[in-house]
């Protein structure tokens, strides 16, 4: 998993892509947007710390039209190919962060990989 700047070419991919069991958090951004300037990193610095979680970011100039997608930053998030939470914008520059790692916890917590067990002799 991990975080990709990526290109999704038609729906079929983006279809692939939902069917993983794993979390999906995709922000979609924009060249000419200014908050998606600081929007950005802020979501590659939280997806960081869930490498189980596949975290996309998508140019909307590169990546067909989404219908939830009205403007820029959006974050989507998806569990087991169904739409979730969507997020458009992240709000006053003061609470983006704990509002974009708030969003993370809820969706991955449940989901995170456990350790294995040793087995004991």
């Amino acid at each position: 998993m991990g975080i990709a700047t990526a290109t999704i070419a038609n729906t079929e991919q983006f279809q692939r892509l939902l069917k993983t069991p794993h979390p999906v958090f995709l922000l979609f951004v924009s060249e000419h947007c200014p908050a998606c300037a600081d929007a950005g990193p802020l979501f590659e610095l939280i997806a960081s710390k869930y490498p189980w979680v596949v975290s996309l970011v998508l140019d909307c100039a590169e990546t067909p039209r989404h219908p939830e997608v009205t403007g820029t930053p959006t974050l989507l998030v998806y569990l087991d190919g169904v739409l979730m939470e969507k997020l458009k914008g992240f709000g006053p520059e003061e609470g983006q962060a704990q509002l974009v790692e708030q969003t993370f916890k809820r969706y991955t917590k449940a989901r995170q990989p456990t350790k294995p067990r040793l087995a004991r002799p």
